[in-house]
């Protein structure tokens, strides 16, 4: 059975987050587990947080949104994502990761293509062959809202 274009665009993504994995580990020290913001539902808090929440919550570092999901500060020094050991920079709840950490930081939508301006790997460039074989399939390179670093909903196309 012949794979659609969206199941073979998602293969090539799997591909290319795969392909940076030792990058991840290794140079980059897994920056986006250590900066930024992390969107969680109601569900994924208590997997993320290793049972931390209220203390995450006291020490401003976990908020409660007014939609019900919570937002994951992971910015200050001492503050890296709960999950990530910081001795290996690996995540320690891998395969039950968010589907944000799962797409970082290549993210597919609606024949989008958002790589996220934070990661070190796509700074260098290490998702060019990738990207090229996702515009091969008529998807559309999208670029970041410069104000939502970490929203994946808000971004702007670029002209053809």
């Amino acid at each position: 059975m012949a794979l659609t274009v969206e199941q073979k665009a998602e293969k090539i993504a799997e591909e290319a987050r795969a392909s940076i994995s030792t990058f991840c580990g290794e140079e980059c020290h897994a920056y986006c587990c250590r900066k930024g913001y992390l969107v969680l539902t109601k569900e994924q808090v208590p997997i993320v947080t290793q049972g931390r929440k209220a203390q995450m919550i006291k020490d401003e570092t976990l908020m409660e949104l007014d939609d019900g999901r919570f937002s994951m500060y992971m910015g200050k020094y001492d503050h890296p994502c709960p999950s990530l050991d910081i001795k290996t920079f690996r995540c320690t709840i891998y395969p039950n990761r968010p589907k944000t950490c799962m797409d970082f930081p290549l993210f597919l939508q609606d024949k989008g293509i958002r790589l996220s301006p934070r990661c070190l790997a796509v700074k260098e460039g290490k998702f060019y062959p990738y990207v090229s074989q996702l515009l091969a399939l008529g998807y559309k390179l999208e670029r970041w809202h410069p104000y939502s670093d970490m929203e994946i909903h808000n971004t702007i196309i670029l002209p053809e």
